[in-house]
């Protein structure tokens, strides 16, 4: 047996030793509790909480996400048409992003000028700046990089949450699905 594949096969055998997938997915964002809590500027300065009025009894995907990070950017289209497509029916997207930039109201303006340029029909607040993602959403824990997408559902518990690798179409029609089984009510 070549040494790459007895190596293989050693990992295999020990993966259930050392926690298997359990302890792999330990790696990944997930929510203290089970409701994600903030409050944040919108692109305004408006303070904005988490428990706003706009979200009851809604299904509300929040987006941690950056203009400077390119799997965050792919995946704008496809947040633009879920809200588009789903807003009607119950579904409030929030992007929280992450900007580099000490003064608050310079990096407000440039989250702006990015929102309009790139038809943004949903609610960005500004999370500060990538050091603060801790603070600004501190019921999330392990971000380890951007986008990381939370899925709430209607009673505003947190239904899924995982790190986002960008836009694939197995990526878009999982939310879809995940969207629309919430919207109608299952539990997923």
């Amino acid at each position: 047996m070549p040494r790459a594949s007895k190596i293989a096969a050693m990992v295999l055998f020990l993966l259930p030793a050392v926690g298997g997938p359990p302890a792999l997915a330990a790696r990944h964002p997930y929510v203290q509790g089970d409701k994600v809590v903030f409050q944040l500027p919108d692109l305004d300065g408006t303070m904005i909480p988490s428990s706003d009025q706009r979200f009851e009894g809604k299904v509300v995907l929040i987006d941690l996400w950056a203009t400077w990070c390119p799997p965050c950017r792919t995946e704008i289209p496809t947040l633009i048409d879920l809200q588009e497509k789903y807003g009607s029916k119950g579904l409030v997207i929030v992007g929280i992003a992450f900007e580099d930039g000490d003064d608050d109201a310079t990096r407000r303006a440039k989250l702006e000028k990015f929102a309009t340029g790139e038809g943004l029909n949903y609610l960005v607040l500004d999370g500060g700046r990538p050091e603060d993602m801790a603070s600004a959403v501190p019921t999330v824990r392990r971000i380890k990089g951007l986008p990381v997408e939370i899925l709430v559902d209607r009673s505003g518990r947190v239904a899924s949450v995982r790190n986002g690798y960008g836009y694939s179409k197995k990526w878009a029609d999982r939310l879809r699905s995940e969207i629309e089984t919430l919207l109608n009510g299952e539990n997923g």
